[in-house]
């Protein structure tokens, strides 16, 4: 069987200690936020919930099989816990605003071991009945026939699915996005924070809320991407995307950054060049070894002849 690490008793014990805490504030709805006493009214549920933890965590890291040991453990820890919990609310007495019950500390001492006990042993039965993978391991992707079946052939060319796939799910999201931050009121909004974000809030916009909205639409389209480069691979690992990054991020200098169409025909031209490099170019310095370098090499002579990219517009520094 498997053995459960140590550090794992130790997270569960600090999960378990906050929901003891809350557990045993929720009788009466207490307020121990007050700025004075707050630490002196916290002290005996906190007491309590910690007392029972600490002693559940020596008995767990002596005693790793579950037994019917679990039992005494759980009472022994709600009854130290209230307890201790007890003793701290006597000696706070007279600077606490708030005053608790033993059946308030017994609540939260009882709820905090119990709750460590129940996430602890779920915990190692689903670590001990579940096969994880590796990390380093690659793992298939999920096909579709529709999206990765045989190859279509063309006029004697053969055109895989998954590139149909990929072109077709750029076209969409090109044309959405578009009509998003065009024709929409929040993509207008955005495009306006990203000029002035200041000024733009003065006029009535919810910045906070239009960049929340910009990062998810960029984990969307980052999600279509991820399901594009997985059916093109048919497998996929932990380090699969970062080339892919790299590359987005050089066809957005390539077409130029902040323009929308740029970004989309950098990705293009980087297709093409990396083709084009793989089939025509002859010698040691072709072939798909080498596509890479000369990706790269296009986005160093774009930023040397042409910093703002294919589409971008020429920005003049002003006095």
């Amino acid at each position: 069987m498997y053995d459960q690490p140590a550090w794992t008793v130790v997270v569960f014990a600090g999960g378990a200690l906050a929901l003891g805490f809350v557990a045993g504030a929720r009788p009466g709805r207490p307020n121990l936020n007050h700025p004075v006493s707050k630490w002196s009214d916290r002290a005996p549920l906190l007491g309590a919930a910690g007392g029972a933890v600490l002693l559940w965590i020596i008995a767990r890291l002596a005693v790793r099989e579950l037994n019917a040991l679990i039992i005494g453990i759980i009472v022994a820890g709600a009854v130290v816990g209230t307890l201790i919990g007890w003793a701290l609310s006597v000696s706070v007495k007279k600077t606490a605003r708030v005053h608790f019950g033993l059946q308030t500390l017994a609540i939260a001492a009882g709820s905090a071991v119990v709750a460590a006990e129940i996430g602890w042993v779920l915990w190692r039965t689903l670590i001990t009945h579940v096969e994880w993978p590796s990390a380093k391991q690659s793992i298939p992707f999920p096909q579709l026939d529709v999206v990765s079946g045989t190859a279509l052939t063309v006029g004697g060319v053969t055109i895989q699915r998954s590139a149909i796939f990929t072109v077709a799910a750029l076209a969409i999201c090109a044309i959405v996005l578009w009509f998003f931050i065009n024709r929409t009121r929040v993509g207008r909004g955005m495009q306006a924070v990203s000029q002035d974000p200041d000024t733009a809030r003065l006029m009535g916009i919810n910045v906070d809320r239009i960049i929340v909205v910009a990062f998810a639409l960029g984990a969307v389209l980052a999600a279509i991407a991820g399901v594009s480069q997985g059916l093109q691979n048919s497998n996929i690992q932990y380090r699969m995307g970062f080339l892919a990054g790299l590359k987005a991020f050089t066809a957005a200098v390539l077409g130029g950054i902040g323009n929308i169409y740029g970004a989309v025909v950098g990705g293009l031209v980087l297709g093409v060049v990396e083709a084009m490099a793989t089939q025509y170019i002859p010698g040691q310095f072709g072939g798909s070894t080498w596509k890479d370098v000369w990706a790269f090499v296009i986005l160093i002579l774009v930023l040397v002849f042409r910093p703002q990219g294919l589409l971008g517009a020429r920005v003049v520094d002003r006095a």
